[in-house]
């Protein structure tokens, strides 16, 4: 096999944005069946990117066919659960988006049923592999091995070493705009509220960078919209998420920033990283995936970026609503996409795993938990590492 057949379920948005360009691009991956309970949809999407394709409205047909090894689930969150079960019956690999799961009495069902059929299974928390967190990531551990700080840093004594100078703190904020969710986003039944729909995003990249899991977390504000949470490392490391829903998409979404051993990391939103306090490393700009405004924003990096989400919000004010040029930076999907397509391939263990799914499951709905009982939870390890036979 020198490619991954794919079916894709669910040609929403989201499939638009991201799965069926990103299938079309990479040359690891054949559409072979795209599935949507509406035609229009199914046909939209084969004419598009996939005009060989097979369609159909019942993703049971694609499971059953001899032509897929890999299904990719862009379906709400709650139909997750049997979509995994049934592929996995069926014995086809599974790309899952975001979360796997909204319950742990689902998570672990899910492993289950994937462990039981021998397939793998990829949760798309991509963001861990976008180029600028991978850099921020190879940086900030290379550092912290081996703290060098820049030259010209000011001491006020040599041989202190307190353990909170040996922490790290990282902070990520998020700005979003929730006039743009959509009502199966913050249903309780079909979405779950953003804590589990979104920031289980940054849950598993701060788990990933840290490379260890939280003892105890605490959180406030609202599990459906804006809220905060904070988590505590057994090794001292901190982190706090901020999560806002009264911002702007005129403005960058995510700010990453990071402290340890007299360095500062800050990642702009996956368009541009600084470094500061270390010698010989000052930071680094990426291109977007997407750019239908290029010749805007010659600079790139982050005033590139900003200088082209001001042009969009022009273009649709004096189109009356009918231009919204796609700009969006490389947050890792076709990276992460690839990654998967390889393992399938060469039968290595997926990039994000099922476990890896369940984790941030697990931590979104103790931030939960926080956030309803008003004070700190702690991390539990026979959920977080659940035994499954």
């Amino acid at each position: 096999m020198d490619k991954v057949r794919v079916a894709i379920i669910g040609c929403g948005a989201f499939a638009f944005g991201q799965y069926l360009p990103n299938c079309k691009r990479s040359e690891l991956i054949e559409i072979t069946w795209l599935c949507s309970r509406t035609p229009e949809k199914r046909e939209r999407a084969a004419r598009e990117f996939a005009p060989d394709a097979r369609l159909t409205g019942d993703a049971a047909e694609a499971f059953a066919a001899d032509d897929v090894d890999l299904v990719i689930l862009s379906v709400p969150h709650s139909e997750h659960e049997r979509m995994v079960t049934e592929a996995a019956a069926a014995g086809k690999h599974i790309l899952c988006e975001k979360p796997m799961a909204m319950t742990l009495d689902e998570a672990y069902r899910m492993q289950r049923a994937v462990q039981k059929a021998g397939v793998k299974l990829c949760v798309d928390y991509n963001r861990r592999y976008a180029p600028a967190m991978q850099d921020m990531k190879r940086v900030y551990w290379e550092h912290r091995r081996n703290p060098r700080p820049a030259a010209g840093t000011y001491w006020e004594a040599q041989r202190r070493i307190l353990p909170e100078e040996e922490r790290s703190v990282f902070m990520v904020r998020i700005q979003d705009e929730s006039s743009t969710y959509r009502p199966v986003h913050i249903d309780w039944e079909t979405g779950g509220g953003q804590v589990i729909g979104e920031t289980c995003h940054w849950l598993d990249l701060t788990c990933w960078l840290f490379e260890e899991c939280p003892i105890r977390l605490f959180a406030t504000g609202s599990a459906r919209m804006t809220h905060m949470i904070t988590m505590e490392f057994a090794s001292g490391n901190l982190a706090s998420i901020i999560f806002a829903v009264g911002g702007t998409f005129q403005f960058p979404k995510e700010l990453y920033e990071l402290t340890d051993h007299a360095a500062f990391f800050r990642n702009l939103c996956m368009v541009e990283t600084e470094y500061h306090g270390l010698e010989g490393v000052s930071g680094q700009k990426y291109p977007l995936q997407f750019d239908e405004l290029p010749e805007v924003g010659a600079e790139s990096g982050h005033s590139g970026y900003l200088a082209k989400l001001r042009e969009r919000s022009r273009r649709f004010i004096a189109s009356g609503g009918k231009e919204w040029p796609n700009i969006a930076p490389d947050k890792g999907h076709f990276q992460l996409l690839e990654a998967y397509a390889k393992a399938i391939l060469e039968d290595q263990p997926a990039p994000v795993d099922e476990r890896a799914g369940a984790r941030a499951t697990y931590l979104s709905r103790r931030a939960i938990d926080s956030i309803r009982l008003g004070h700190p939870v702690p991390v539990n390890e026979e959920d977080l590492n659940m035994f499954i036979w």
